[in-house]
């Protein structure tokens, strides 16, 4: 019984349609990171200046208001967009509801998504009230928060999520990654020796034919 049951499981073959959703699932999440990690980096454009002199007299601070608040603005637009290509992304994931495993993984990216926002929406009421003498060490604070649940969402996408489509949708292995990186198709080799048999082969038949 074991012996059929192994049997079925290796001539089990993924069909092409379900490649090709896996296929859509990685590519979007490659996008969906580089978007996050966008605005990681648009976060260092306050971070590094007010980690690097943090105590900043609140007054010139308050001064900068209207440039601090702008920054505000066009982080929370950036995270919006991050949030509207995660949903498609999630949208992605619902073909493959059948599978137990990435109805797991569904429901960590959404909570992991979900904890990340509340820290961006954190660090936004922090420009509310500029004046705050401790308003940089808790910006600090706020982005070393949102910076720890990027890189655990980042972990999440890399080691688990991609890693399941690839390995048990594509079937894809470290041979594969290597061949796409140097734009080569491991190609297998026939030896001489059976070419020359073929050859031999070949030539019989068409003298034969005459």
């Amino acid at each position: 019984m074991k012996r059929k049951v192994y049997a079925t499981q290796l001539s089990y073959e993924v069909p092409n349609a379900e490649k090709d959703s896996a296929k859509k699932v990685i590519l979007n999440l490659e996008y969906l990171l580089k978007s996050l990690r966008k605005c990681s980096e648009y976060m260092d454009i306050i971070y590094i200046p007010f980690k690097n002199q943090q105590n900043i007299d609140p007054a010139e601070i308050f001064k900068s208001r209207a440039s601090l608040r702008r920054f505000r603005d066009e982080l929370i637009e950036k995270f919006n967009l991050f949030k509207q290509h995660a949903f498609r992304c999630f949208v992605l994931f619902q073909p493959f509801n059948f599978d137990t495993n990435v109805i797991k993984l569904s429901k960590s990216f959404v909570s992991s998504i979900t904890d990340m926002e509340k820290q961006v929406n954190r660090l936004a009421e922090l420009f509310d009230n500029l004046e705050s003498t401790d308003f940089s060490t808790t910006l600090i604070k706020s982005i070393d928060n949102i910076k720890k649940e990027i890189a655990e969402f980042d972990q999440l996408i890399t080691d688990r999520i991609t890693e399941h489509f690839e390995s048990n949708v594509l079937a894809r292995t470290w041979v594969d990654g290597v061949s796409e990186k140097l734009q080569e198709k491991i190609e297998k080799q026939i030896p001489s020796s059976i070419k020359l048999v073929n050859d031999r082969e070949k030539a019989l038949e068409e003298k034969d034919k005459k």
